[in-house]
């Protein structure tokens, strides 16, 4: 993907963007295809989630990640290209879309885009998310199982170090003025919210949220427990080692709900955990908080998290210490953990790479759980693409069971509801060469 970096002063590569735009729609009418012009700039300090709780609206489709103890969080907003997939082949029909458009994404890069060590910012990134399963039970057109999207625009944020990113798709019909037109827009938008917003000013605290659980029905209360007894008779036959269950319980709110208080909940509450959030468009969010993540890749090394065996925290440093040690000399939890371990490795050396990781699993203390934690390393070849590495780790025994096809079918057949993207991948890809995926879990409270 082409890179174009500009450092003179700021209004000379405002003037700048005008022969980018031009070069784009000449390599649009020589070409006979559509292109990307991906446009990133600095601008001052903001908050994404006050962003996301200003600028979206329901009938938009929305993303937003963060994780607080890194200092980045990035929230986007349209979608400039979108696709969808379903059954076996999602993983290879999202990887063949992503990479058939990255030839024909042209970047441009302010010189007051790069971060304070020198380098360029996210620029575009390719949303994914996945269902549980291969074909989505649901409605489709809700959270289909496999859905790519490159945003209209994009608010990234690294400490105090804010980019906007404009995607723009370049046709025939596609005017220089109509791009910065947009990009003008976009400017005066945001402009005019670090004015009421600025640097300085701490986002509101979360708004209190009323909910009325609506309880299971008695009926829906027997078919969990019968699963989870079945689910006992067939790891006693050695059917399987490992299953995980889960089941739905439904909170209802008078008044219209709202991401924004909830997300500013959870990133107070969980720092050390992923914040998301999935907008569709059509009315319906997913959301949660995650301290999973599947993989991430930066330099050629990816990292993956072992990530089972759990403990609650005590409520003083002697009481929280002495269940640090249970969960540390537990054979039962330190098994599942190896299950977890055991399976990454596994499936990361069955791809030709070479996984490397502690003998020992850490702890991994979050504000309400503390988890056995074991993160596992390996160096990539140029050929291995990041949803090749999400189709072989998903799901893992974390979320799944051991053996994993029999866990599933388990699964499928005890579960009262449809898991669409609850413990499925969530992440992105970046245009720019730097790709992470995100596993979005839930956690055991």
């Amino acid at each position: 993907m082409p890179v174009v970096s500009y450092g003179p002063p700021r209004c000379q590569q405002w003037q700048a963007v005008q022969p980018f735009i031009k070069n784009c729609l000449e390599r649009v009418a020589q070409e006979h295809t559509p292109q990307i012009a991906s446009l990133n700039f600095a601008i001052p300090s903001l908050d994404p989630l006050v962003t996301l709780a200003h600028l979206h609206h329901r009938q938009q489709c929305h993303l937003y990640l963060e994780r607080s103890v890194s200092g980045e969080a990035i929230a986007a907003f349209g979608h400039t290209l979108t696709y969808q997939s379903m059954g076996s082949g999602r993983f290879a029909d999202a990887h063949r879309y992503i990479e058939q458009w990255l030839q024909r994404i042209h970047s441009f890069q302010s010189q007051d885009g790069l971060t304070d060590s020198g380098v360029p910012g996210p620029g575009a990134r390719f949303f994914c998310t996945f269902s549980f399963f291969p074909q989505a039970a649901g409605d489709p057109i809700d959270f289909p199982a496999a859905r790519v999207v490159l945003p209209q625009w994009q608010i990234w944020r690294q400490g105090s170090h804010c980019v906007l990113t404009l995607n723009v798709l370049l046709t025939l019909e596609t005017t220089p003025q109509a791009v910065l037109d947009q990009l003008e827009n976009r400017l005066r938008v945001l402009q005019n919210l670090t004015e009421h917003y600025p640097a300085s000013y701490a986002s509101p605290p979360p708004l209190p949220y009323h909910f009325s659980p609506r309880r299971p029905s008695g009926l829906a209360k027997h078919q969990f427990k019968a699963a989870v007894e079945r689910a006992l008779s067939h790891i006693e036959g050695r059917h399987i080692q490992k299953i995980v269950l889960a089941h739905a319980l439904d909170w209802v709110r008078e008044a219209a709900f709202q991401p924004y208080p909830s997300l500013a909940q959870l990133r107070q509450r969980y720092p050390d955990c992923f914040v998301f959030a999935v907008g569709n468009g059509k009315g319906k969010t997913f959301m949660g908080a995650s301290p999973e993540r599947l993989l991430s890749i930066s330099q050629r090394w990816l990292v993956t998290d072992a990530l089972a065996g759990s403990a609650p925290r005590g409520r003083n440093p002697q009481e929280d210490r002495q269940l640090a040690l249970g969960l540390l000399h537990s054979p039962k939890e330190q098994g599942e953990h190896r299950l977890v371990v055991n399976f990454l490795a596994q499936r990361l050396g069955s791809l030709g790479l070479q996984p490397a990781y502690p003998t020992r699993p850490r702890l991994l203390r979050l504000s309400n759980i503390q988890h056995l934690h074991t993160p596992i390393r390996a160096l990539l070849s140029g050929q291995t693409h990041p949803l090749q590495l999400v189709e072989a780790l998903h799901p893992t025994p974390a979320v799944a069971g051991v053996p994993t096809r029999t866990a599933c079918e388990q699964i499928s057949t005890y579960e009262q509801f449809d898991r669409g993207l609850y413990a499925a991948p969530l992440g992105w890809i970046g245009a720019n060469g730097d790709k992470r995926v995100v596993e979005i879990s839930v956690m055991a409270i």
